[in-house]
């Protein structure tokens, strides 16, 4: 049994996730990255580089359901990182329980190894607005995430 009980793990993010149905109005807005987030020393899973994060990024949720990214860094098949710079649209979904921010992004920034149109799970974090959009970057069990917080 204790083998059992070692072996499963669990995301530490997970308590602050939104498990209330959201308003749209309450989503929307601008995010800048969080100081915390800048401190983290994120190791991209498989070439143990460190995730770059720039202190411009900052993600735009219109009330239109237009979406704009700016610098935001992602973990690319767990062995490089890129950013996302681009437009596009997001919408509230639910998943497991929780509810997050579902964007789909053109990214314009060139030589991105994070090309053409790109998909983001963003999970919204907190009991009540503010909220915090919440990216995890790589295995949920590492707690590896960065945050954004609205402006």
């Amino acid at each position: 049994m204790l083998f059992g009980l070692v072996g499963c793990q669990y995301d530490p993010w997970a308590n602050g996730f939104l498990t209330g149905q959201p308003i749209e109005r309450d989503v929307a807005g601008t995010y800048v990255i969080s100081a915390e987030s800048l401190k983290r020393k994120i190791k991209l899973p498989l070439n143990k580089g460190i995730l770059p994060v720039s202190s411009s990024a900052r993600i735009v949720l219109s009330t239109d359901h237009k979406a704009e990214f700016a610098y935001v860094p992602k973990d690319y098949r767990g062995d490089s990182a890129c950013s996302v710079s681009g437009h596009g649209s997001w919408k509230i979904e639910r998943n497991n329980g929780f509810y997050l921010v579902r964007a789909i992004i053109t990214n314009e920034e060139p030589n991105s190894l994070c090309g053409g149109e790109f998909g983001y799970e963003v999970m919204l974090y907190g009991r009540k607005p503010p909220y915090r959009l919440h990216i995890t970057i790589g295995d949920p069990d590492s707690g590896d995430a960065v945050q954004f917080e609205k402006q």
